[in-house]
This record gives structure tokens, C-alpha cells and sequence, in this order.
């Protein structure tokens, strides 16, 4: 007998909004996180198959001398020309979205419900968004995306835009979502929005009106 579908809702942003703090929040609730994110530097970091069509693509000098990616070095070339990012894609995203398929089917069933999240910072232009039940875009002024950026990896400003490039617009992205949390104040007033996208979540899949926040 098949196992019963779990909801899934996508949390995306682009770089600098703040996605992974809405998913830390969402944690907080009880709600299981999924990171596309992780799921791919881990498959680019061991997949024998990904490393291999990575080397293929772009060249073995990318894997140091202990097989590690040079992930800066790859950033670099994929962030400034669209034609590479597409072909670094059509490598990770099938293998990323059978790895999400698999961890979902491997929650526990006290995890399953009212739904579970997965993060993903290109959900739209993966076109992940087709497989998910929610969708739920954060955004926070450019200027503040940038200084995060710049902040958190110690990367200058042209690097950060250029990443931002590649990215969809946030009014493209926007267009496409269910749901739009804005990012530009407070923690406290990220949280409040957070735990309301919540509640509305969880009454949409049946499962009540969620929880405040751990420790709140």
C-alpha cells in the first residue's frame, strides 16, 4: 500500500533575504526542514556520478588535491555566465530532487504533519515549484540583501550583485509564489509573520493552528 503523500512547501529568497532564517523559525515550530541547499553540496561534494560530470563539464582542476570542490572557483565561473549555471543545473537539480523525494519518504510520521519544508534558493528556476503544494518567497530590500552578503562570506559587492543576477527578480518570483514574507525590520517582526504563514499553513493541511516558537 503506497504511504500516504506529505504536503510540502517550498521556502525560497533570494540571496541575502533571509530564507534560512524563516526555516530556522519554522523548525522552531515543530515543522521538518528540507535543505535543497545542502542536499546538493553534498551530492557535489561525494556523488561519485555528480563529481564526475562536474569534472567533465568544467574541469578536473576544480576538485583540490584531497577531492574537495573549489566551490568559490565555481561560483565564480557559473555566477557570470547563464550558459554555464544552466549546464552546472541540468547536472544537480535531477539528482537533488530524487535525494528530497527520498529524505521526505524517511521522516518519521511524527514529522509528516501538518506539512514539511523544503528550502531551495532556486525553487523557481528549477522548476521545483511544480512538485511542491505551497510555495512561500522571502524578500527584503536590495541594499539590505547586499550588506548581509557582503557581511556574512566577506565577498566584495560585485560578486554579491552578479550572484543576484543569476537569480530570478524578486517581482518574478513574487508573481510565481502563494505566499510573500517581507524581510527588511526586526527579528521579532520576521518572527510574528513567520509564525502567522504558519498557522495559515496548517490549517490549509489539516493540521491546526501550529505552535508558538520554542522558547518564546
Amino acid at each position: 500500500m503506497p504511504s500516504e503523500r506529505i504536503p510540502r512547501v517550498g521556502v525560497t529568497g533570494g540571496i541575502g533575504s533571509g530564507k534560512s532564517e524563516v526555516c530556522r523559525i519554522l523548525s522552531r515550530l515543530g515543522r521538518a526542514v528540507l535543505s535543497a541547499d545542502d542536499i546538493a553540496r553534498d551530492l557535489t561534494g561525494h556523488d561519485p556520478s555528480v563529481r564526475s560530470a562536474i569534472a567533465q563539464e568544467f574541469g578536473a582542476a576544480l576538485y583540490g588535491p584531497g577531492g574537495e570542490l573549489r566551490r568559490a572557483e565555481l561560483a565564480r565561473i557559473v555566477f557570470r555566465d547563464p550558459a554555464r549555471l544552466r549546464a552546472l543545473n541540468a547536472i544537480v537539480h535531477p539528482r537533488v530532487f530524487s535525494s528530497l523525494d527520498e529524505a521526505l519518504a524517511r521522516l518519521p510520521a511524527a514529522s509528516r504533519r501538518p506539512y514539511a519544508v523544503v528550502e531551495a534558493a532556486l525553487m523557481f528556476e528549477s522548476g521545483m515549484d511544480e512538485g511542491l503544494d505551497a510555495t512561500v518567497l522571502v524578500r527584503a530590500p536590495e541594499p539590505i540583501r547586499i550588506a548581509r552578503v557582503m557581511h556574512r562570506d566577506a565577498c566584495p559587492e560585485a560578486d554579491v550583485r552578479a550572484r543576484m543576477r543569476a537569480q530570478i527578480s524578486p517581482a518574478a518570483a513574487a508573481a510565481r509564489a502563494d505566499v510573500v514574507i517581507e524581510n527588511g525590520g526586526t527579528e521579532a517582526d520576521l518572527e510574528s509573520r513567520v509564525v502567522f504563514v504558519d498557522r495559515m499553513l496548517s490549517l490549509r493541511f489539516g493540521g491546526g493552528a501550529g505552535e508558538p516558537p520554542r522558547g518564546s
